[in-house]
């Protein structure tokens, strides 16, 4: 028996904003697939519209046309209510703002997005601890942010985004803030949670660095694709 498609596709989605009367095409007409349990990588200069394809992918922003499936499960058709319950369920986001808690420790961090979720005191206190172990920070627990590195923090960032078990996360410019060297053991991380995990993952970037570990990935300039490269490693 085959597997349900979990893939997402796009078709002809745009989202154009208004500044007066001047009309912005910040995404033009995408189409694409996102393939699942893979690492897709969305690269273009600041302003070549992927913050936007990635809000409106994560449902933080709906797009002015086009259509957005998760599998066979057509989003846009939701209510709100449902929307907001899909993203809180299947949908991680980790940003180059990595915003911890500052008075909770890197344990509290991961156990209030459990919370959020409504998981369980059994489930949260077996989960925290597993993502702790898979973002290699368990000796970090009890640590709060100001007490670790740039790169420990985007570390518990991402343990906190796959805390609730997503499909999908999410990353916009997840390493901007890194050097070199922690940006690749950031994205390493994000290859072993696909394998572990099952997870997809779709980070935006321009450091070609990073895109050594794409499987995929996806070219934007002035709001459209401009390549789609499969197979990048």
């Amino acid at each position: 028996m085959s597997s349900p498609d979990r893939s997402i596709r796009i078709e002809g989605l745009s989202r154009t904003f208004r500044v007066g009367s001047t009309a912005v095409h910040a995404v033009r007409e995408v189409s694409l697939t996102i393939p699942e349990g893979k690492l897709t990588v969305i690269r273009g200069r600041s302003g070549s519209g992927k913050t936007t394809l990635l809000n409106v992918l994560g449902l933080l922003d709906r797009p002015t046309a086009g259509s957005l499936r998760y599998g066979a499960t057509d989003v846009l058709r939701m209510s709100d209510h449902e929307r907001d319950r899909f993203r809180r369920s299947e949908i991680g986001f980790v940003y180059q703002t990595i915003a911890l808690v500052a008075l909770m420790t890197a344990w509290e961090n991961i156990d209030f997005r459990m919370r959020v979720a409504k998981a369980s005191v059994e489930d949260r206190q077996a989960r925290v601890p597993e993502c702790l172990h898979l973002v290699g920070l368990s000796e970090r627990a009890s640590h709060r942010p100001f007490e670790m590195s740039g790169g420990e923090q985007q570390r518990v960032a991402i343990a906190r985004a796959i805390a609730h078990r997503p499909r999908v996360i999410y990353a916009d410019e997840p390493t901007a803030e890194l050097d070199t060297i922690t940006g690749i053991h950031v994205v390493a991380i994000f290859r072993r949670l696909i394998e572990e995990e099952g997870i997809t993952v779709v980070m935006t970037t321009h450091d070609p660095a990073m895109m050594e570990l794409a499987d995929h990935v996806v070219e934007m300039e002035n709001g459209y694709v401009l390549e789609h490269a499969d197979d990048t490693v």
